[in-house]
């Protein structure tokens, strides 16, 4: 029996559970990137990894979920990484921090990277199937972010808006490294979070002359958008 806090032996059956696993995910893409998703078949995937279609739906529910389950591992690392930071950091400082380590080495895999960023751009499914799964991440980072920030997520939306702000970071960080194939992906990052920082900082633009601060629209004035029987604008 393991002492206290030694980590726990895996079994060989979940050994080789997990090389099978891995097999049938490795087949997945390298199929998905020569074919296409759509053109994929699971009886393909079943072939290529060397099993039969049978033994396919023991691991996954679909091909979908093979996509999916890249996406979890994703966000379980994002999550794992932002907990690790320190307390006192800012919270886009422990964003910045955390995100950059994560992106850094799942673009190590630069084949499979490029074939999901190309999937995602080409398939409607699959960007349907993976948004339940980016929503699930920010509510999780939301809370963590909450609980960092000593915030009510009910009362105060800061934590779930820096949650956003972290998905489409993340997001465009793929597809800034797919078009421009940077050298450096942790500049490529830290670059990204520098002109996040920049617009966050930068002053108001300055309101036009004759117009009083919080009444943008003015007075209504004769042959406006209602007098001439047209709907206002929402």
């Amino acid at each position: 029996m393991p002492a206290v806090g030694e980590p726990r032996k895996t079994s060989l059956h979940e050994r080789k559970r997990r090389l099978v696993r891995d097999e049938l995910s490795r087949a997945a893409w390298e199929l998905f990137a020569a074919r296409g998703y759509e053109a994929t078949t699971v009886a393909e995937v079943a072939e290529r990894a060397g099993v039969s279609r049978r033994t396919f739906f023991r691991y996954f529910d679909s091909k979908e979920d093979v996509v999916v389950e890249t996406t979890d591992a994703l966000a379980e690392e994002v999550l794992a990484a932002f907990r690790q930071r320190p307390a006192q950091e800012a919270p886009l400082l422990a964003i910045h921090r955390a995100l950059r380590p994560v992106v850094e080495a799942r673009l190590k895999n630069a084949a499979q990277a490029r074939a999901i960023v190309k999937l995602l751009r080409q398939s409607r499914t699959l960007r349907r199937a993976l948004l339940e799964r980016h929503a699930r991440m920010e509510e999780r980072l939301a809370v963590l972010l909450a609980r960092r920030m000593g915030m009510d997520p009910a009362f105060d939306p800061t934590p779930a808006l820096l949650a956003f702000v972290t998905r489409a970071l993340l997001d465009t960080a793929f597809n800034v490294w797919f078009d421009q194939q940077p050298a450096d992906v942790g500049a490529m990052i830290d670059d990204l979070f520098h002109r996040l920082r920049q617009l966050v900082s930068a002053p108001p633009p300055p309101i036009p002359p004759g117009r009083a601060a919080g009444s943008p629209a003015g007075p209504r004035r004769a042959g406006s958008a209602r007098g001439r029987g047209r709907a206002p604008r929402p």
